[in-house]
């Protein structure tokens, strides 16, 4: 298609081909029905056609000896994470602390402190064939974030952080991390991170009256479907919230951060660690995370971003919150909320763990949506359509056998600028958001674990809820703490 444009030059038809290829190269490793090719330089037969991903890998076997962390356990985890190196944007690495300038401090997060920094080599960008070195993309803005408390002594937060270098090898949904560095200072270790331009709850406070209802389609998607991914792996995120949904502005793209970080390293064992509102209502009754429980702050998201208000953020983040969510407390679903979002989202904060719906099934309803969307687009006939075989495709589109991956391609590529001049307009509740400002919270450690049996509200007490416990859940609730009339506190 590229080739064939006659509106493209030769060198804009070379530039984004080289794009294309870059992309998909790190798609091609490990797939089995790609065609190999032997490496004129090391003989491997290798899948990628901009570089030989075995001589990237050894050369930076090669260069094992020119850097070290000083601790055994570090080196021989970055070490592994490189021999399974795909990509030359995808290298983890040892970074000095003196590669660091301009290092700012942003904000507290949860467990740990984030800066921004310019790194003045910056990450590997390509393999350059004639010298066979990889070659520095240059000065560059990442992000560092310092785990607080970190020690030598304990790697059990990095041996969790590795899973974003081998589990998203593939599909290219988690946060972009490029290694880890330590303060000269305090000694604590930090992750050396991508920069990215927002996330999403503040994304949400300084554009939401400007979304379209496909826009906020979007957000949700790309979340279920990174979650699928981490999912398919057996892997639970534990700490899923609109603080670590991340936006990259050059790319349009959302990614999801903080992978398998499920709290800091001296975290009491029988704590739990998250933002509260987003925690699944088993986890303070002392049942173990599961996937579901992922699920559950999938739902809370998908009310965020459909209003575009903090959940619960007139409420203050303690056991009372935690012990009414226990007992059924949602956040109020307005008669603007289109129903059978609404019923996905009910489906997804469900009381019971066994009535959620997977990530999967939550891309396919949330896809079945967007589609819905064009349809009555093409209804309307706006004067944007020109097309009069329009109608024809769009039944082409949603019947091909790939619609799903086309979407999906659709959402990582599109830009905020096209999206919003689509001619569906949103339904939003703007005029009933009022001129609240809420606290937003951030992840923390609590003790909690309510003797009682999670479950959903009755349509009335969901009414009756908005802080106005009645006696016998007063009582309930001191019974499941251990406590008599006297107070409340954990």
């Amino acid at each position: 298609m590229i080739r064939n444009d006659s509106s493209l030059t030769n060198n804009e038809k070379k530039f984004l081909l080289d794009k294309l290829q870059k992309a998909f190269d790190k798609h091609k490793i490990g797939d089995n029905s790609v065609e190999k090719q032997q490496c004129n330089n090391c003989q491997n037969w290798h899948q990628a056609t901009q570089y030989c991903e075995f001589c990237i890998r050894k050369y930076l076997e090669n260069n094992f000896r020119n850097w070290t962390s000083e601790n055994e356990e570090i080196d021989k985890l970055i070490q592994e994470c490189q021999q399974k190196t795909i990509s030359p944007q995808c290298v983890i690495e040892w970074i000095n602390y003196d590669q660091f300038e301009n290092i700012e401090y942003l904000t507290e997060g949860g467990c740990a402190t984030i800066y921004t920094a310019m790194w003045k080599d910056g990450s590997y960008d390509k393999l350059n064939p004639e010298k066979q070195i990889l070659e520095r993309f240059g000065r560059q803005s990442v992000v560092l974030k310092k785990l607080n408390n970190s020690n030598s002594s304990n790697v059990h937060w990095f041996q969790e952080v590795t899973l974003s270098f081998t589990l998203d090898n593939t599909f290219q949904t988690l946060a972009v991390c490029y290694g880890l560095t330590k303060d000269s200072s305090t000694h604590d270790y930090m992750l050396v991170l991508q920069y990215y331009d927002n996330d999403l709850r503040h994304f949400l406070k300084d554009n939401y009256h400007f979304l379209t209802l496909f826009q906020k389609y979007k957000i949700i998607s790309v979340i279920a479907y990174s979650l699928s991914k981490i999912h398919s792996q057996n892997i639970i995120h534990r700490d899923l919230h609109s603080g670590n949904i991340l936006y990259h502005a050059h790319t349009t793209r959302w990614y999801i951060s903080d992978l398998g970080l499920s709290g800091p390293a001296d975290k009491p064992l029988n704590s739990i660690y998250g933002n509260l509102p987003y925690v699944a209502p088993e986890v303070y009754c002392g049942q173990i995370y599961t996937t579901k429980s992922d699920i559950y702050s999938v739902g809370i998201l998908m009310w965020e971003v459909i209003t575009g208000e903090t959940p619960y953020g007139d409420h203050e983040h303690d056991s009372d919150l935690a012990f009414s969510i226990a007992s059924g407390y949602r956040p109020t679903i307005s008669e603007n909320i289109p129903l059978e979002y609404a019923t996905l989202m009910k489906k997804c904060w469900d009381a019971n763990p066994d009535n959620r719906p997977d990530a999967n099934i939550i891309l396919d309803e949330i896809l079945l949506l967007v589609k819905s969307l064009y349809e009555e687009m093409n209804r309307q006939q706006e004067p944007t359509i020109q097309s009069k075989n329009f109608k024809s495709k769009i039944k082409k589109f949603f019947k091909s056998k790939n619609f799903k991956l086309k979407i999906i391609n659709f959402f990582k590529s599109s830009s905020t600028k096209n999206e919003d001049k689509q001619v569906i307009k949103d339904i939003q509740s703007n005029e009933n958001k009022g001129s609240k400002i809420y606290k937003i919270q951030t992840s923390k450690v609590y003790t909690l674990n309510f003797s009682i049996q999670p479950r959903n509200s009755t349509d009335e007490e969901q009414q009756a809820f908005d802080f106005e416990i009645s006696d016998e859940m007063e009582q309930q609730y001191l019974k499941s703490i251990g406590v008599g009339n006297s107070n409340k506190s954990c």
